[in-house]
């Protein structure tokens, strides 16, 4: 199935989802079972696309705790928030299509081009985490790494370029020789434009490294739900031995991917900066 018919199934999705009105349970039936079809038949990403059937199945469509008692005027909220929620899935899986379904006119050849293949560093955040993001994109600028080498939304340097769509700039560098930086938080873990870029590795098997703000919760049922492998070791940004060991493998892999050589003083007054500046987000995120 092509990208613009794709888009055209989910605009219509939205539009009736749009027009619905409350009369009880069966009124949407057509329209999630459309939705379901099209996540198993369309989405590359069959782990995604199982991801987003679940999500659709949690949607509480009536309210949680129900009695005689319960009016009219309960189920009918209830009914509402989840046509919300419904509407978010499916602008987030229309999202997806725009990002990771190549144009019809695309090339194979343009895909693979010297300029294309050119390595960048995707730093993967929720802008809720901004000051750790500003803590990272500080340590790798320092050690060489140019403003157009790395994607950062946070920072101006790094931003999407004016009026381009974000999803299609993703989408296009994402065929480039890309490594991912996913700095997990449980406010990333509820953003759906979050999970659509994390996403970007498993589809493309970029090479990623895993970073967590201090407070993050492993326990959250959404990260083993996700489709990058979260056994694989990585970072908390907490500032102690671990932390520091791994923001130096972290300086040699990127190193080696740029070609870059950083002298050791400088690593240790990047290293000893970046400690600083997690250390000053810590109590901001826990405020």
């Amino acid at each position: 199935m092509k990208k613009t018919e794709k888009i055209k199934i989910l605009d219509d999705l939205i539009e009736r989802k749009e027009k619905l009105v409350y009369q009880g349970q069966e009124s949407i039936n057509a329209v999630l079972n459309e939705t379901y079809s099209f996540v198993r038949n369309a989405l590359e990403n069959k782990v995604n696309a199982t991801i987003w059937e679940k999500n659709i199945d949690e949607i509480e469509w009536v309210p949680r705790v129900t009695s005689d008692r319960t009016i009219n005027r309960d189920y009918q909220r209830a009914w509402l928030r989840g046509r919300k929620v419904f509407y978010d899935i499916l602008v987030s899986i229309k999202k997806e299509v725009e990002l990771y379904t190549p144009n019809e006119d695309e090339q194979i050849g343009d895909i693979n081009s010297a300029a294309n293949n050119k390595p960048i560093i995707f730093l993967s955040h929720s802008s809720s985490d901004k000051l750790f993001g500003n803590a990272l994109r500080n340590f790798i600028t320092g050690l060489g790494v140019k403003n157009e080498q790395l994607i950062y939304t946070s920072h101006r340097l790094h931003k999407i370029p004016l009026d381009a769509n974000i999803y299609e700039y993703l989408r296009k560098n994402i065929h480039k020789e890309i490594f991912m930086i996913i700095l997990w938080s449980d406010k990333y873990l509820d953003s759906p434009a979050c999970l659509n870029e994390m996403g970007a590795a498993w589809v493309t098997q970029s090479d990623y490294t895993n970073i967590y703000v201090p407070s993050f919760q492993f326990g959250n049922p959404k990260y083993r739900e996700c489709a990058v492998d979260t056994q694989k070791m990585g970072a908390v940004l907490n500032g102690d031995g671990h932390c520091k060991t791994n923001m130096i493998e972290l300086k040699d892999k990127i190193s080696s991917m740029f070609k870059l050589k950083v002298d050791e003083k400088i690593t240790s007054h990047l290293l000893d900066e970046f400690v600083k500046e997690i250390n000053e987000a810590t109590p901001n995120e826990q405020a």
